[in-house]
Parts: C-alpha cells; sequence; structure tokens
C-alpha cells in the first residue's frame, strides 16, 4: 500500500470556540472556515505523520484532503516533514473572538483638540512590558486571531517590536497600527518587515494647512505627509483618517487631491465624539454642515472613477472600481445590535476592556471588565461587557416604540449605541444623529449620488406592520 502524507501549509491552524468547536483559520488573513467531523479528522491528520494512504481513510475523506489540497490549504509532504505545533487543534472556552483593538499605550507626543481619551494629560497612562506580556497570553489562551494596535501613540513604546515579535510568534495576527506618523521610521518598518507582519497604517491626517491647528502641535504636517510615503514605499497599505470640525472643513478639497496621488488605500472622514478633550468644544458641524462637506467630496471621488476607498462618517462608504459599492445594512429586530463589537472589541491601555473606543470617558467605562483583574475568555463570556454584546435590535425597539413604526427602521436600526449614549446619557435610547440623518434623507441623497438609488427603505415600505407584530408577541 502506498504511503501518502500531507500537511497543513503554514499559516493554516486548527482553532475553535464555544460558538465555533471546529475551524480552520489562517492567521494572517483572518479568514476561517467551519469544518464537519469529517473535514475536522482529514484537517487534523495534516500533521505530516498520519497515513491517507492506510486503512484509517476511506474515499470520502480523500475526497475532502484532495479539496484541501485544490484550495491551498494543505499540501503533500514527505515522511517527517510535519506541522509547527501551534498549528494543531486549540478550543478555547468561549465564544469567538476574531480581533481585539488594543490600545497599548495612553500616552502622546502631540495634544490634540479632538483625543477622546485625554492623552495629552496620560490620564490612562501606559501597562509596564510585563503586564502587556501576560495579557498576550490571555488571547492566545482565547484564541484571538489578530489584533491592531492603537494609543495614544504606539511608536512612543520602546517595547513596541518586543510587541510585535511576541504577537507574531503567536500566530496572533497584527491587522492595523494606528498613528500619527511623526515617530515612523523607515528601520522601525524594516523591522516590522522582518518579522513577517504586514499591518496597515492608519495614519492621521487633520488636512492641508490645517493638520497642525487640529493636532495641537506646530510644524507637524510635512513629516505626516513624509510618513505617508515612506510607509508607502515600504510596501504597506495606508489608511488616513481624518477629524473634521469648522475649522479645516474648507481644506478637505485640497486635501483630497492630495491624497489622491499618494497611493493610499482608504480615506475616512468624520466628525469627533463629544468625549475626552472634545467635550465643550465650540467647533463642531451641524448635520447638514457635515453632509455638505461629505457631498463635495463624494462628488469628486466619483467624477475621478473611485481611486480609493473612502468613508464619509456615516453617510457613505464607497469601494474602489474592482469592488462594487457598499449596500447598506438591513436590520431586523432579531438583529444584534452591532456585529463589529462582537468581532473586534476594544482594550484600553489600562487593561479594560470596552465594547468599542465610543464607551471610553462614559459612565458605563468603570462597569466594564479589566484584564488585569479577570481573565479575557471569562469576561468575553460572562460579564457586563457580553450584555451589551448580546443586545438586539428588539431590545432597543421595546424602549422606544415610535421606532418600530418608522419607514426608515430597517435601514437605520436606531444607530449607534455610543451616540446615544454621548448624546443621551442612555444606552437604549435611539441615535439621534442617525434618526435625522434618515429622516432628513441625507442617506437618500448619497444613495442617489452614487447612481444606488431609493435606499433599502423607503416611504412604501412594507415592513413596519411586521416589525411591529413582532414586539408584540
Amino acid at each position: 500500500m502506498t504511503s501518502r502524507l500531507a500537511k497543513l501549509k503554514k499559516d493554516w491552524m486548527l482553532r475553535g470556540w464555544t460558538d465555533l468547536p471546529l475551524a480552520l483559520v489562517n492567521w494572517t488573513t483572518g479568514e476561517q472556515i467551519e469544518l464537519t467531523k469529517k473535514g475536522f479528522y482529514v484537517a487534523e491528520a495534516c500533521d505530516g505523520r498520519s497515513d491517507f494512504g492506510s486503512l484509517a481513510f476511506f474515499p470520502d475523506h480523500l475526497a475532502v484532503l484532495d479539496k484541501l489540497i485544490e484550495k491551498g490549504i494543505a499540501e503533500p509532504c514527505d515522511e517527517g516533514d510535519g506541522i509547527d505545533p501551534r498549528q494543531r487543534y486549540r478550543r478555547a472556552e468561549n465564544p469567538r473572538l476574531s480581533a481585539l483593538q488594543w490600545a497599548i499605550t495612553g500616552l502622546c507626543n502631540l495634544n490634540c483638540r479632538h483625543c477622546y481619551m485625554e492623552s495629552p494629560s496620560g490620564r490612562y497612562g501606559e501597562l509596564p512590558t510585563e503586564d502587556i506580556m501576560r495579557l498576550i497570553e490571555q488571547f492566545e489562551d482565547a484564541n484571538v486571531l489578530g489584533v491592531s494596535l492603537t494609543g495614544g501613540e504606539p511608536f512612543l513604546r520602546k517595547d513596541l517590536l518586543t510587541i510585535l515579535d511576541t504577537l507574531a510568534q503567536k500566530r496572533i495576527a497584527v491587522s492595523q497600527i494606528f498613528t500619527n506618523g511623526l515617530l515612523v521610521t523607515d528601520e522601525a518598518l524594516r523591522s516590522i518587515k522582518g518579522l513577517d507582519l504586514s499591518p496597515d497604517f492608519q495614519v492621521s491626517f487633520d488636512g492641508c494647512g490645517a493638520h497642525d491647528q487640529m493636532r495641537g502641535t506646530k510644524g507637524i504636517e510635512q513629516g505626516v505627509v513624509e510618513a505617508i510615503h515612506r510607509a508607502r514605499a515600504a510596501g504597506f497599505q495606508v489608511v488616513v483618517s481624518t477629524c473634521l470640525d469648522k475649522t479645516n472643513r474648507d481644506r478637505m478639497g485640497d486635501t483630497y487631491d492630495v491624497l489622491k496621488g499618494m497611493g493610499i488605500q482608504s480615506w475616512r472622514v468624520s466628525v469627533p465624539q463629544e468625549t475626552g478633550n472634545w467635550k465643550g468644544t465650540t467647533t463642531a458641524l451641524s448635520l447638514e454642515e457635515e453632509a455638505e462637506t461629505y457631498a463635495s467630496l463624494a462628488r469628486r471621488w466619483l467624477a475621478d472613477g473611485r481611486p480609493f476607498r473612502i468613508e464619509l462618517g456615516a453617510f457613505f462608504k464607497g469601494n474602489p472600481p474592482d469592488l462594487p459599492l457598499e449596500p447598506e445594512a438591513r436590520y431586523a429586530p432579531e438583529s444584534y445590535d452591532c456585529g463589529a463589537c462582537r468581532q473586534r472589541p476594544y482594550l484600553m491601555p489600562d487593561g479594560t476592556l470596552l465594547p468599542c473606543p465610543g464607551y471610553t470617558d462614559t459612565h458605563l467605562q468603570n462597569q466594564m471588565p479589566n484584564l488585569l483583574k479577570q481573565d479575557l475568555s471569562r469576561a468575553w463570556t460572562e460579564s457586563p461587557l457580553r450584555s451589551i454584546l448580546n443586545m438586539k435590535k428588539g431590545d432597543l425597539l421595546a424602549r422606544n416604540k415610535e421606532c418600530a413604526a418608522c419607514e426608515w427602521f430597517p435601514n437605520c436600526g436606531m444607530g449607534c449605541r455610543t451616540f446615544a449614549l454621548v448624546e443621551s446619557g442612555d444606552l437604549m435610547a435611539k441615535d439621534p444623529i442617525a434618526c435625522a440623518m434618515w429622516k432628513r434623507e441625507h442617506k437618500k441623497r448619497f444613495r442617489e449620488l452614487a447612481g444606488l438609488g431609493v435606499p433599502l427603505a423607503n416611504r412604501a415600505n412594507k415592513s413596519r406592520p411586521r416589525i411591529a407584530q413582532q414586539l408584540r408577541r
């Protein structure tokens, strides 16, 4: 009988969670494939030692093996050519946790007017390396697949490369590094590439001729532009993040022209939330001013052939020509309130785990678990955090009866919990910004601008009675 050996390719691992017991995951891309028991039996045998030519494997097993090889997940190998121990199956006793957004420091070298965590004051500080390493061990135990690193300014940490190397050793991908760009050197970029990591860089840039004022530090604008060029020259994708208010809205056209020629992957423009340093501001835009600014940018972006991905607040998201324009979400009472929080929570510099960064500096922050006191697996499974993650649209509709009869609910979904919390102090309230955005038909106008026609819900929508009926059951 001829022996036949195979092994998983180096980027693939076997993992499991309480809600997805058997899965193949690619640690570099985050791809997850749910497995049947038969599929798992075959994938686990792709270890370079199990003989697929033996009587332990039937024709249907070999068909699964052929499919794994065809899809580039497994490959034939010689005897003794085994897999890395980190590729072997490991189950976490918690629901799936695809990624974390992790603020590894609360310190920053700038003085941004809109910093939600008040980094200029060092309010949240940063943990010592020893605690950082213990957190990474918790990530491994919970089968966290990836992290994005933010701050404060991550490059202020002298142990940043140690953190990155440890994550890579644990097969935890680093998908993004958020930075103001001023400390991003060629040497640092080479070191990151040397760890076989390829994160996107999200660089903060608040506009040509306006960046210094928004960031509270003179003479830094050119350094940020150079950092974007430097990261692109090193082969990294760059996402540019811009905060918008009255002081820089007139600079967005010039900023668009500059970014268009820089080869960036994406541009995200948004207004700051009323937390941290931004509390009490006098330069915030009205909803109409925000919409007007975005509409001008969207027209230019569309006329230029969609040169990069663009996100204009909550008004519009669009992809380059090789990808379709994104459809609006559609909600029902049984929909979870926020899918992003369930997949990618936020870990603060002091170890507090929040549903997302928008909960920072709210009255709920102190009710959330801290991973220095409670391990991640348990915090993700049973804590006040889980009650927010499990919230459904029907729970919100039960508290806001007028929304059940609203023609826009299937699209609006009562908006974002953090905006509801910040604007009203009530987590269960409707988001007044999203409400106004839909009722004033801003979203409809942006869809029509992009040639998408009317939104999914409109004045003839037939789902309103069904929603109301479901609530009465």
